[in-house]
């Protein structure tokens, strides 16, 4: 077997182990499946599929801030809760496989691609969401597999970033980036892997950049200019003496030191550096807001690092706190697990056709149970509702998840409740607008604590846009509350 600098050319796995850690994977990340809602990232989703299945383009029928492929593999998968979840644990389980591929390529000691294998499995476990996130790091990593090797895999690897990139597009780049980087020797190698990947990311995006090309690139790339108002910074302090939550808390932070250790490993022995681009975006999107969807990407690209650093690594103190990096996301992932398995033991079935036996708690089940049958009562299934967040002029996060719950559509092209997309005049005239033409007879305010509490950053600060509160608090009349959910009927 040749060694390159940075990965070799190949590696031989027994098949039978490479069912059994796909299988374990699968496994761990569907711990209780059923347990939890995500009202706004699953609902958005779901909502974006569905829209999709019935003929609505992205981006001219509804407004979308990501490239097309999850929201395109969302309508594949349908409008299912359970569905997409089980592909969610299985791509999360594909993409801690392709990890301990690459450690045990680039190290040929099975420990330390076991120890990326399961931090890898842990850090893609929980939130087990629909995003994009584990779509794209999965691809990355089969970009990266692919590369470095025969000749003939140079079309693979791009066309595997460039799948990437229409999940997460700096994802994608990066992949692109680092799989030239093990090509980098044959010229001829990087020049298909650079065309394979810009044109199936070209080719991804091509239909509708020809449908609605200025929609497309002012809502996708056009977005990041509001993605500040969501900033959150990075936790140094615990604020609690529970040992499980300050480690939840302090983890990004953590995570950070972890990277860093990575970079000092990876510079000084030149191993493993074609991560360095997949890093780098992870820790840019960890920074942009630092909560527990943020830090996936990272924790499992980093962890991949942490593996071939410390097999090379001849310092005894440095391979002791690489390996801690890799013990310390196993142990953030199996506690979110363990947490999960926990929360889900007290909750409760949704008693709702839809939910297809998803669980969420007590009150919050009784209380969705209670406002479906008072909307069935005033509305047939498929008539349009409006979920709205407890105030337009400052916006947290809405629950779109709702109309898939209560089987109702949307009458505006705002499923994204958003700082700076539905606090701003020029939309909510335009969902005004929707309102009165669609006669929409139904409002739920969703208000919650999670919706009501403002962030410490740009979107806990009102915009000055009250149209459309007005316009709601003028047209309709509250008719029940049903938990955090407040019933309003057109007057």
């Amino acid at each position: 077997m040749s060694r390159g600098p940075l990965f070799p050319a190949r590696v031989s796995i027994a098949w039978p182990r490479i069912v059994v850690l796909l299988v374990l994977g699968t496994a761990f990340a569907a711990i209780d499946l059923r347990a939890g809602i995500g009202p706004h990232d699953e609902g958005l989703m779901l909502q974006w599929g569905h829209r999709i299945a019935a003929g609505e383009w992205p981006y001219r029928d509804f407004w979308c801030n990501y490239l097309p492929g999850q929201p395109v593999l969302q309508a594949v998968l349908g409008d299912s809760l359970v569905t997409w979840r089980v592909v969610r644990a299985v791509t999360g389980a594909v993409a801690a496989l392709l990890a301990y591929l690459l450690v045990r390529r680039e190290a040929g000691d099975d420990r330390w691609a076991l120890g990326a294998w399961l931090a890898v499995a842990a850090a893609l476990a929980w939130p087990l969401t629909p995003g994009p996130n584990a779509s794209a790091v999965a691809l990355a990593f089969g970009a990266l597999l692919a590369a470095g090797g025969r000749r003939n895999l140079a079309v693979l690897a791009g066309a595997l970033a460039g799948l990437a990139f229409l999940f997460r597009p700096e994802v994608g780049l990066a992949a692109a980036v680092g799989a030239a980087l093990l090509a980098r020797r044959d010229r001829h190698q990087v020049g298909r892997l650079a065309l394979t990947a810009a044109g199936v990311a070209l080719a991804g995006m091509l239909p509708f950049l020809l449908v609605a090309p200025g929609d497309f690139l002012g809502q996708t790339f056009g977005f990041a200019g509001q993605q500040d108002l969501q900033r959150l910074p990075l936790p140094l302090n615990p604020h609690t003496a529970d040992p499980n939550k300050v480690l939840e808390r302090l983890f990004p932070a953590l995570l950070v030191v972890a990277t860093a250790v990575w970079a000092f490993a990876a510079l000084r022995r030149r191993r493993g550096l074609a991560l360095v681009p997949l890093v780098a975006v992870g820790l840019a999107y960890l920074l942009a807001r630092t909560d527990e969807f943020h830090l996936v990407p990272l924790a499992a690209v980093v962890a991949v690092g942490l593996g071939i650093a410390a097999a090379h690594e001849p310092s005894r103190a440095l391979r002791l706190a690489l390996a801690a990096g890799l013990a310390l996301i196993v142990a953030h992932g199996a506690d979110r697990q363990l947490g999960h398995l926990t929360d889900g033991a007290q909750m409760s079935e949704i008693n709702l056709p839809t939910a297809g036996g998803t669980r969420t708690g007590r009150d919050d089940a009784d209380a969705l149970a209670r406002l479906a049958a008072a909307v069935n009562r005033r509305s047939r299934p498929g008539d349009p509702i409006l979920s709205a967040p407890p105030r337009y002029d400052r916006v947290r996060v809405g629950d779109t998840l709702l109309y898939t719950l209560l089987d109702r559509t949307n009458p505006t092209r705002y499923d994204v409740v958003q700082p700076g997309i539905v606090t701003t005049a020029k939309v909510q005239r335009e969902m005004i607008d929707d309102l009165q033409r669609s006669g929409t007879r139904l409002v739920v305010r969703w208000e919650a604590p999670v919706a009501r509490t403002p962030e410490p950053n740009g979107s806990g600060r009102s915009s000055g846009v009250f149209l459309l509160d007005r316009y709601i608090d003028g047209r309709f009349r509250r008719v029940g509350r049903f938990g955090d959910y407040a019933l309003l009927e057109r007057r």
